[in-house]
């Protein structure tokens, strides 16, 4: 099994590559992943959807309305809709999707802890920073605990009230990577910089 670290290095790196594969090629990935999400990560899944779904309309109107191009027939063409906003919109609500339904998988296989514990082996770089990454893990933690607990009434409950109602303490367990790991971690970094080259 690989570190978190590792597995969040993939996933970056298949969010850089997502950005150049056109619509045939999103579409072929669409159908297994979506699958995949609903089938084991259906809650986080939805979840992620659910709250990008004002995202994903802006995302769906800009390009649909606003791209010069070939006017659709009908009076959505009268309206601005062009059959080339069509396609970037379905490009980039597909990218969009493909993201969300990564990450919500990944997450549901690491769990918090563990997509934490990735974060934090990640940040090593600014460990002599006056303590920024463990400040940077601590916020991120209990900002997923309080999303993933649906406590609280909002940020105006924050605002006008003094809530003390969050953990005392926080744990974080992190395990060193092994030799597949560093492995991977390299066959990545290779890839990085074969693609800025």
């Amino acid at each position: 099994m690989f570190h978190p670290a590792t597995l969040l290095l993939a996933w970056a790196g298949f969010a850089l590559v997502l950005a150049s594969l056109p619509l045939g090629i999103l579409a072929l990935l669409l159908v297994p992943v979506l699958i995949s999400a609903m089938l084991l990560a259906r809650s986080r899944s939805l979840t992620l959807f659910r709250r990008a779904r004002w995202l994903l309309l802006s995302i769906a109107l800009l390009f649909a309305f606003a791209t010069p191009g070939l006017a659709v027939p009908g009076p959505l063409g009268g309206m601005g809709m062009t059959q080339d906003g069509l396609v970037l919109a379905a490009e980039h609500l597909s990218r969009l999707v493909l993201l969300l339904a990564t990450l919500s998988l990944l997450h549901e296989h690491l769990g918090t802890a563990g997509f934490v514990g990735g974060l934090y082996w990640l940040l090593a770089p600014l460990s002599r920073w006056h303590g920024a990454r463990e400040r940077i893990v601590v916020r991120l933690m209990l900002v997923v605990e309080f999303v993933e607990s649906g406590s609280g009434a909002g940020w105006r409950h924050w605002l006008s009230e003094k809530d003390d109602r969050g953990p005392r303490s926080l744990s974080l367990a992190i395990r060193r990577p092994h030799w597949p790991d560093r492995v991977a971690l390299l066959v990545v970094a290779c890839a990085a910089v074969a693609l800025i080259w």
